[in-house]
C-alpha cells in the first residue's frame, strides 16, 4: 500500500471518530439533553403497564329501618320479663339486683309520663275531666246538686211531652210490683205528672184504682214478654216506645235514665 493511500485512510478514520465525539457531546451519553456531568448508566426504556380492570366494591348492606315505638316497648318488656323470670328461677343476689334496677328504670319512665300527663291537663281545659266531674268534696256536692236538678227537669219535660207508661201485676205474681207502685205514685204526686197505668192481670192497687186492664195493648207494644213492672215513655203521636226499665228501679235510677234517654246523645254521656 502506498503512503498516499494510507494517509487518506487515517484522515477518514480520524474524521469519523471526531464526529461521534462531537455528537455525543451535543446530545449526552444516553441520547438525551443532558450534556454536562458524568452519567454512569442510562435510564431503562419505560415498560408498558397493562391496564387492569378494577373490580367494583360490593354495595354496603341497606341500613336497618328504625324500630317503631311499639317495637321498642315490646323489646323492653321482653327484656324485663327475662330478667324477672331469671331472678325467680335463680334468685341469686346478682340476678335479683339486676331485675330490681331494670324495674326501677321502668318505674322512672312511668313517673315521668304521669307527671307530663298532669301538666298537660293543667293547661288544657278540653282534657280536664275535673271541669265536668269535680272530684273535690265541695265540687262533688255542687255537681250532684246540678245533676239532680237537671234530671228532675228532664223527667218533667219527658212526662209532659210523652206518656209515662207503667205496667204492673198483682202482688201474688209480682212481689216487686208492690214497692214499684209506691215509687211511681210518689213521683206522680211530687212532680205533678200523669201516669198511664196498665194492669197486666186485672189486679189494681189503691194508688192506681183506675188502671187500664191489658186488652192487647202490651202485645201491640211488644211488651208481653217483659218482666213486670215495666216503665216506659210513649210518644203520643208516633207511638214510639222508649223503655226506661223493667223490674224494681228506684227514683234516682228513673230520673237518671229518663234524662239519658231523652236529652243526652249517644256517646256524650261520659
Amino acid at each position: 500500500m502506498s503512503v498516499k493511500v494510507l494517509g487518506i485512510i487515517l484522515v477518514l478514520v480520524f474524521t469519523t471518530q471526531s464526529s461521534r465525539v462531537m455528537a455525543a457531546q451535543n446530545t449526552g451519553w444516553c441520547q438525551d439533553d443532558i450534556t454536562a456531568g458524568w452519567s454512569f448508566y442510562c435510564d431503562p426504556e419505560p415498560e408498558e403497564v397493562e391496564e387492569v380492570e378494577e373490580t367494583p366494591l360490593p354495595a354496603p348492606p341497606p341500613a336497618l329501618p328504625k324500630p317503631t315505638a311499639t317495637e321498642e316497648i315490646m323489646q323492653y318488656r321482653a327484656e324485663l320479663d327475662e330478667l324477672k323470670y331469671r331472678a325467680v328461677l335463680n334468685p341469686s343476689e346478682e340476678n335479683v339486683q339486676e331485675y330490681m334496677f331494670a324495674q326501677q328504670a321502668m318505674v322512672g319512665k312511668a313517673k315521668e309520663f304521669t307527671d307530663q300527663w298532669q301538666r298537660i291537663i293543667f293547661k288544657t281545659p278540653a282534657l280536664d275531666a275535673n271541669i265536668k266531674y269535680p272530684i273535690s268534696s265541695i265540687g262533688t256536692n255542687i255537681y250532684q246538686d246540678q245533676t239532680r236538678q237537671a234530671q228532675e227537669d228532664a223527667f218533667v219535660r219527658a212526662a209532659q211531652n210523652n206518656g209515662l207508661l207503667f205496667v204492673f201485676e198483682g202482688p201474688e205474681t209480682c212481689g216487686v210490683c208492690v214497692p214499684a207502685v209506691g215509687i211511681i205514685a210518689n213521683m206522680r204526686d211530687e212532680f205533678g205528672i200523669e201516669v198511664l197505668a196498665v194492669t197486666a192481670d186485672g189486679i189494681t192497687y189503691p194508688q192506681f184504682p183506675d188502671a187500664v186492664r191489658d186488652a192487647g195493648q202490651l202485645a201491640t207494644l211488644r211488651l208481653t214478654d217483659f218482666p213486670k213492672p215495666i216503665l216506659a215513655l210513649v210518644d203520643p203521636g208516633s207511638g214510639a216506645l222508649d223503655i226506661i226499665g223493667s223490674g224494681l228501679i228506684t227514683k234516682d235510677q228513673i230520673l237518671e235514665r229518663v234524662r239519658i234517654i231523652t236529652e243526652i246523645p249517644v256517646g256524650e254521656r261520659y
